[in-house]
């Protein structure tokens, strides 16, 4: 009996880990390749498959290796991105889910954007825009805030520093 339910879990894990081989290697090649065929002078056919360039091309974000940028190591120097506290989906990636800074050995950032991304956050958490993780006890919390410190504050873009 035990020799039974082995063998049948052991056809179960092969079968998942086929499953899970080409599910990895399960690519839509098409607008990938294009194949064309040509026949040479001597008869023989050249079947060939030739990339095709993707008509989103112009969304990709490139680096020029000649661009002087104050940090050579931070990705948001080089790229030359201009976060604002209104790019939630760009802030959020640098908070935890206890809505704490991520440290800067994780974020990869120099220690001035850093300090400029975690400016960010903090605005956007006061503007309302993101959520303000904090216990309801808490002074934090933007509802507990004395008189017109608990509603939310707008800022112009023009006055953010960099």
């Amino acid at each position: 009996m035990a020799l039974r339910s082995l063998t049948t879990i052991g056809r179960k894990i092969s079968e998942w880990n086929l499953l899970k081989t080409t599910a990895i290697f399960a690519t839509n090649t098409r607008n990938l390749k294009q194949i064309t065929q040509s026949e040479t002078s001597d008869g023989t056919l050249v079947i060939a498959g030739n990339y095709v360039p993707s008509d989103r091309a112009s969304n990709l974000v490139t680096v020029k290796l000649g661009d002087e940028a104050p940090c050579s190591a931070c990705y948001m120097c080089k790229l030359n991105l201009d976060v604002k506290h209104t790019d939630v989906l760009i802030l959020s990636q640098f908070v935890r889910t206890d809505g704490c800074m991520l440290p800067r050995r994780i974020t990869g950032l120099c220690k001035r954007q850093q300090k400029r991304i975690g400016t960010m956050v903090t605005m956007a958490q006061k503007a309302g825009l993101m959520s303000n993780i904090n216990p309801s006890w808490s002074h934090r919390d933007p509802r507990k805030r004395y008189r017109h410190k608990k509603w939310n504050s707008y800022w112009d873009e023009t006055t953010i520093k960099c």
